[in-house]
């Protein structure tokens, strides 16, 4: 007995040894699984990063078409209401009014030619990148502009731009 015994000892020893190799290839195999589904789970969370910038993109070119049509309205508005007391820029020359031949200053005639046309294509409902494209000058040069003759004709929003131009005669009525 102690013969047979002695005979299957190295049997078991390598079937030990064959258990042991198995158990670190299964190990291997579950960390590679493990590795494969961390995988998964982060091209998922890239697929749903990706679709949430596409809503945000979305939304974003809502909202800027939401504030373009704004603008428009406003601007219609102001121009079919008129303007109580405006006078065509044709009528008006280095700020005199040509109706009666009064000398009036008017706030745009203190402004420079570059914000002149600046105020002119706002009122005409031009964004900023659309403005600097046209003049050939960057956006934050039109952001200059635009800052310092919202200050000098002491006017603080678009829309209250857009009514001076219209007041001013640089942009035309609609009929």
């Amino acid at each position: 007995m102690e013969k047979r015994a002695q005979q299957r000892a190295p049997d078991c020893e390598a079937l030990l040894e064959h258990a042991k190799e198995r158990i670190e290839q299964v190990e291997a195999r579950v960390e590679e699984v493990e590795k494969a589904n961390t995988n998964a789970n982060l091209a998922e969370s890239r697929v749903k990063l990706a679709e949430t910038r596409t809503e945000l993109a979305e939304t974003r070119a809502a909202l800027a078409e939401a504030r373009a049509q704004q603008a428009e309205t406003t601007l219609l508005r102001v121009i079919q209401k008129g303007v109580d007391g405006a006078v065509p820029e044709a009528a008006k020359v280095n700020g005199v009014n040509g109706v009666n031949g009064e000398h009036e200053e008017t706030p745009v005639a203190a402004l420079s030619i570059r914000q002149r046309e600046i105020l002119r294509l706002i009122a005409e409902g031009q964004n900023t990148k659309q403005i600097a494209a046209l003049l050939d000058i960057s956006p934050k040069t039109v952001e200059y502009h635009r800052g310092k003759l919202m200050r000098a004709v002491g006017l603080h929003d678009i829309p209250s731009l857009v009514r001076l131009a219209v007041r001013a005669g640089l942009v035309p009525g609609e009929s």
